[in-house]
């Protein structure tokens, strides 16, 4: 009992110096919203869901940072998907398929007046250009373009590529990030990801490099990246830019990104604009605009407008209000990429949607 009650006592103390030489933040994002889809085939691409990350993407993290002294800062990241409509969390990466807790980051690093280096699993820089930029602020991601497409998390058309070998290529594991730091307003970061295929470094890798600018309402940023399929045989460039001007009560951002395969010269492009507008002290209206194009062996267009109202009952807590409609060229194929994911079902053509939900962070 005695020697129970001293393994507690000594445990406690490193706990506490532990906690007193660094801080450790717990985070999060809980939105859920109910949205209605109606498509023009009829009832079989209609659907009634209550869906988790409708504004921003649920999730919860933690992050912690430790002063080393002389400028040396040690740091930690770790953060995970929340489906917080049905209590899950994280989600299925790699081949074979594995549940990652800590699948929206999980790294380590260093920073000083060097800049930053981080490695593990983290963003794709392209990630920075255009959720910067992004016309509705990164909302809706299950369906919206520039996180489909831009920043290439489509398993299904990116998941060859890079190294996560068959999940999303929004997020590369085994990578090593490094960011400058700021000099009369400019950036840039360098990233590399290794896809850890015996014979050759080339299989699996990704590869970037971004520019940033800021100062005063206008930030700019622009990013160059590419990757390689399991064997090296097939390479995706992808570039993207992103620009963002504010004024009191007004924001105005616009994006454009392409990616690539150098084989098969199947190109998918994604230009967007929109606006905020901030119209009460608590009412924020957003107006977007995306144009998606896929050219190669099919050749296939969608359109998607989105109207957003949000109310925010504090800094912490907003409900929010959305209507949306998509319309792609011709009628979506089972066979050919859907340019309108999650919002235009196979048979279709065009579909609306209406959401209303609530977000609170903590």
């Amino acid at each position: 009992m005695k020697k129970t009650l001293i393994a507690l006592a000594v445990l406690g103390a490193c706990t506490s110096n532990a906690s007193a030489q660094s801080n450790v933040t717990l985070y999060g994002i809980i939105d859920a919203g109910i949205t209605r889809i109606v498509n023009d085939s009829g009832s079989n691409g209609n659907r009634t869901v209550v869906d988790a990350g409708q504004m921003l993407t649920s999730r919860w993290g933690l992050r912690g940072e430790e002063n080393l002294g002389g400028g040396l800062k040690a740091r930690f990241g770790l953060e995970g998907l929340l489906g917080n409509d049905t209590g899950g969390a994280g989600i299925p990466t790699g081949t074979p398929s594995t549940t990652s807790l800590f699948d929206r980051e999980a790294t380590v690093g260093l920073s000083g007046g060097f800049g930053a280096v981080n490695l593990g699993r983290q963003n794709v820089l392209g990630m920075n250009s255009i959720a910067m930029a992004d016309p509705m602020g990164m909302a809706f991601a299950p369906t919206n373009p520039n996180v489909l497409f831009s920043v290439m998390n489509s398993a299904a058309v990116y998941g060859a590529y890079g190294a996560n070998n068959g999940g999303s290529a929004l997020r590369q594991s085994n990578s090593i990030r490094y960011t400058s730091p700021y000099y009369k307003n400019f950036g840039f970061a360098l990233m590399r990801a290794f896809g850890e295929q015996p014979g050759s470094t080339q299989k699996s890798k990704y590869e970037g490099v971004s520019s940033f600018y800021h100062t005063g309402p206008l930030s700019a940023s622009a990013v160059y990246a590419r990757m390689k399929n399991v064997t090296a045989s097939e390479e995706l460039k992808s570039h993207a830019f992103g620009v963002r001007y504010t004024r009191k009560g007004f924001t105005l951002r616009s994006t454009y990104a392409a990616n690539r395969v150098d084989t098969t010269r199947r190109k998918i492009s994604v230009a967007g604009v929109g606006a905020d507008f901030l119209v009460a002290p608590a009412v924020t209206l957003t107006g977007a605009v995306y144009h998606t194009r896929h050219t190669g062996n099919a050749h296939n267009d969608s359109q998607q407008y989105v109207a957003i109202a949000k109310y925010a009952f504090s800094k912490r807590t907003s409900g929010y209000g959305s209507i949306a409609h998509a319309r792609a060229g011709s009628v979506v194929g089972a066979s050919h990429v859907n340019l309108a994911q999650g919002f235009i079902a196979v048979g279709s053509s065009s579909a609306k949607r209406a959401t209303t939900g609530v977000i609170h962070t903590f």
